[in-house]
């Protein structure tokens, strides 16, 4: 992704010219995962009004990896920015050689594949908190009984149901061979709210403990949160 308010995958701030055989690449990226480590890099650049993908070296001239990032979720896999200023690949590095790649496929795949992700997580943060409430015992009973409770998870188990089924339909577009930009353009938004409606829906059903370290429901809030940032906006 890039750095940028409203971040569109279609519209890219970083560049590709072709200039004699060679391709200039400039721009900042951002949330990029083992730049540290990784010997190339895939970079997506707009060149001539599309989105096109490159490969490019890790000890390209130009190319700058700095620090880790710190984010508030999400830290299971290191991520870092990263700088292009002039930097100069061979015309064979374009993915998908002359013809470019198709960047709405691509984009199709990654939100089916975040947006299953999403329902990972929010499914484990409801059933945690579903198991919780009924171990849970105030004033001799678990609280689980408890109306506000009960109907709180059950709007949860309710927002996952849903998104499993739209990830299930695009999914099943893509195996098929059919277009599905749209059914998983769709599933995106619905799951990137509802994990983090379940999630928080998690802490509040802990309480207190909901907030401390020592439940994992506040990590997988924090981690929620996140999804929406993956791939940006898009329009359909």
């Amino acid at each position: 992704v890039e750095p940028n308010v409203q971040y569109d995958p279609s519209a890219l701030k970083t560049t590709a010219e072709l200039v004699g055989g060679e391709y200039k690449l400039d721009g900042v990226k951002s949330f990029v995962p083992l730049a540290n480590t990784a010997e190339t890099l895939l970079i997506f650049a707009a060149e001539e009004g599309t989105t096109q993908a490159f490969l490019v070296p890790r000890d390209t001239p130009g190319l700058t990896v700095g620090e880790q990032e710190k984010q508030m979720g999400m830290d299971a896999l290191a991520t870092y920015t990263v700088t292009l200023e002039d930097c100069t690949i061979p015309q064979q590095n374009k993915l998908g050689g002359d013809q470019g790649c198709d960047i709405e496929l691509i984009l199709t795949h990654a939100r089916v594949a975040s947006s299953a992700m999403a329902v990972g997580v929010a499914r484990a943060s409801y059933e945690f908190a579903r198991n919780y409430a009924l171990e849970r015992e105030a004033f001799g009973e678990p609280i689980a009984s408890r109306q506000a409770i009960a109907f709180m998870l059950a709007e949860m188990a309710i927002d996952i149901d849903a998104a499993r089924l739209m990830v299930w339909e695009a999914a099943w577009r893509l195996d098929q061979g059919l277009e599905a930009n749209k059914e998983a353009y769709l599933a995106k938004v619905f799951a990137d709210e509802m994990v983090v409606r379940v999630t928080d829906g998690g802490v509040q059903v802990l309480g207190g403990y909901g907030y401390i370290r020592e439940f994992p429901v506040e990590l997988w809030l924090r981690n929620g949160r996140g999804f929406a940032a993956l791939t940006g906006i898009a329009m359909v």
